[in-house]
C-alpha cells in the first residue's frame, strides 16, 4: 500500500497540469493568466463537473496519498508521524477546492465562502508539513535542500500577486510550488526506501 500511494503522489503535479490544460482549452475565453483556477470549477463553467472531480478532488487525493505513505514511512522507523498528518491535511483541502464557488455572487453565496475556506487555509498545512518535513528527515539523516528550502517560493510569489496584474499566473505558480513539493516528497522518500 505505502508504495502504490508514493507512487501515486508522484504523480499529483502531472495529474493537476494536464487536467487543468484540459478544462481550460474547453471553456471559451479562459485565460491562464488572468482566470482563476477555480472558474473553471464554478457555477456555469461549461465542465464544471469534470473539472472539479477529475482535476481538484483527484489532485487533492493524490496529495493524501503522499501523506498516507509518508505517515506510514515514519511510523516504521519509530518517528513523530505529524509531519505525515499535515501533508494528509492539505490533501484533504485540497480536495475541498472541488466545491464550486459561485463567481457571479462570490462571497454573497456560501459555496463561494466554502471553496474559499478550503482554497486559502491550505496554506496553512502546506507551511506546517514542509517544516515538521525538514525537521523530520534531519533526524533520520535523509536531509534534501528541495524539499527544505523549496516551499520558501511560496513567499516571493504572494508577493508578485501585489505587482502582476495576472493573478491566475500567480494563483498557478502557488499551486504548483505545493504540488511539486508533494510529488518530490513521494518520490525521494520511495527512493530511500528502495536503497
Amino acid at each position: 500500500m505505502k508504495k502504490t500511494c508514493f507512487r501515486l503522489g508522484m504523480l499529483a503535479t502531472p495529474w493537476w497540469i494536464a487536467t487543468l490544460l484540459i478544462f481550460g482549452a474547453l471553456e471559451p475565453n479562459y485565460s491562464h493568466l488572468y482566470n482563476a483556477v477555480s472558474e473553471l470549477g464554478a457555477f456555469g463553467a461549461q465542465n464544471a463537473l469534470g473539472m472539479n472531480v477529475l482535476c481538484l478532488f483527484l489532485t487533492g487525493a493524490l496529495v493524501t496519498c503522499t501523506g498516507i505513505a509518508f505517515r506510514i514511512f515514519l511510523a516504521e522507523r519509530d518517528v513523530a508521524t505529524s509531519s505525515g498528518w499535515w501533508v494528509i491535511i492539505l490533501g484533504v483541502m485540497l480536495s475541498g477546492a472541488a466545491v464550486p464557488a459561485d463567481m457571479d455572487l462570490y462571497f454573497k453565496s456560501p459555496w463561494t465562502v466554502v471553496h474559499a475556506f478550503f482554497v486559502f487555509l491550505a496554506v496553512i498545512p502546506f507551511g506546517i508539513a514542509a517544516w515538521e518535513t525538514h525537521r523530520v528527515l534531519s533526524k533520520l539523516s535523509l536531509k534534501s535542500a528541495f524539499i527544505s528550502y523549496f516551499p520558501l517560493l511560496i513567499i516571493p510569489v504572494v508577493f508578485l500577486h501585489g505587482v502582476l496584474d495576472q493573478g491566475g499566473l500567480v494563483q498557478r505558480l502557488t499551486i504548483l510550488i505545493v504540488l511539486l513539493w508533494v510529488s518530490y516528497l513521494s518520490w525521494y522518500v520511495s527512493k530511500q526506501e528502495s536503497s
